[in-house]
């Protein structure tokens, strides 16, 4: 499908704002148009997707209230269908099972340099605790599916309440966020040994929400803490946000030294930005945020020095959730539809077949630079 951009988004609700410290305004939009097209389709609904260097695509399918019954996670094949990924036990989980070897409510899957899949399974339902070792991160051969490790934690790096929500590799280092109790995690994979910091701490926590509009019902959806993650194609800072904002980031020299105190740690994060409503980020090689904006129904390219540009906008992008830049620079984001959801105050109006859709990067795109992926490894 084709998708234009109109001046009149300009004033669009929902539009992102700017680095911290300007005053806001909108992403500006242009007459240009990009083409959109669907990438994969899902009769479960699905919130992340990940494709490998060679374009085996993967979708991750979370158990939203309402749409428990889902495989987890399910490989797009060939002739368009989808297949849960890797089969047998791990997507055949059922409550009361202690999830120790199978997926329970996987909220994120990602593909980094090596083309192995990594799942960020919560351990838990929406509203519950996960049990002990539920809460894992499973690394999986992309053709086979065999399982090549699975890294669980202790109640020091995951207290109760704490759903590891998304992560970012640098090299051996694993960055995560808690969007439970709000935290940012850092994990060793040389030693085995993990960070907490900041737990707690109001910059792992989710802003003000907005105040109702006339006739809107408080929804029941609660808002995650520290969520979105990304870091810099250096390694050298980590940003992060509640999908409400505001993105902050630290750099990463602090937050992995074990000496420096979380109290100073907190001393050393700046708000990078305030944003509205946002499902998900990416970031590429020139350090070009990619967000997907609710409200707006619209993805949206932000640069380091804070111009935007609304790079795609269509009336169906419902709740746009995680982007993935592949290898040949197409921009994939899955549409979960989670404000058609019981969740957010009415009946829940989500309908089958749920979409990805992706869009080819250009080089260049209303005078932005637009970069490659980042893959995780070391500069």
């Amino acid at each position: 499908m084709k998708l234009t951009r109109r001046n009149v988004l300009a004033g669009a609700a929902g539009a992102m704002g700017v680095a911290a410290g300007d005053e806001w305004r909108p992403a500006r939009a242009t007459d240009a148009e990009l083409t959109v097209e669907v990438a994969a389709k899902a009769p479960w609904m699905a919130n992340g997707v990940a494709l490998t260097s060679d374009n085996l695509l993967f979708l991750g399918l979370p158990r939203w209230p309402g749409h428990e019954i889902t495989p987890s996670v399910a490989k797009l094949e060939p002739d368009g269908s989808v297949w849960p990924f890797p089969g047998g036990p791990w997507n055949n989980w059922q409550p009361g099972d202690d999830g120790l070897n199978a997926f329970v409510y996987v909220n994120s899957v990602h593909i980094f340099a090596d083309d192995t899949v990594w799942c960020v399974d919560m351990g838990a339902m929406y509203y519950d605790h996960a049990k002990p070792g539920a809460q894992k991160l499973v690394q999986l051969d992309a053709k086979s599916g065999n399982i090549l490790n699975i890294i669980r934690f202790d109640a020091v790096a995951t207290p109760p309440g704490a759903r590891i929500n998304d992560l970012r590799f640098y090299g051996s280092l694993i960055y995560m966020t808690d969007s439970g109790l709000g935290a940012l995690l850092v994990h060793d994979m040389k030693t085995g040994k993990t960070l907490r910091r900041l737990s707690g701490y109001k910059q792992v926590l989710a802003g003000p929400p907005p105040p109702l509009k006339p006739g809107e019902v408080k929804i029941k959806h609660r808002t995650p803490k520290a969520d979105l993650i990304e870091i810099s194609p250096d390694g050298e800072w980590l940003y992060w946000a509640s999908p409400i904002g505001p993105f902050n980031r630290v750099q990463t020299k602090y937050l992995r030294d074990s000496s420096v105190s979380d109290e100073a740690l907190a001393t050393h994060v700046e708000k990078f930005f305030d944003m509205t409503l946002t499902g998900g980020s990416a970031m590429d090689t020139l350090g070009n945020l990619y967000l997907s904006d609710i409200p707006g129904k619209r993805i949206v390219v932000r640069t380091p020095s804070g111009q935007e540009a609304v790079l795609a906008t269509d009336q169906d992008f419902f709740s746009l959730d995680a982007p993935f830049i592949s290898k040949d620079r197409k921009l994939y984001i899955p549409c979960p539809q989670t404000q058609l959801t019981a969740m957010f105050g009415h009946p829940d109006e989500s309908h089958r077949p749920f979409f990805t859709y992706c869009l080819q990067l250009p080089e260049e795109f209303d005078g932005i630079q637009l970069g490659n992926a980042i893959t995780g490894v070391v500069a």
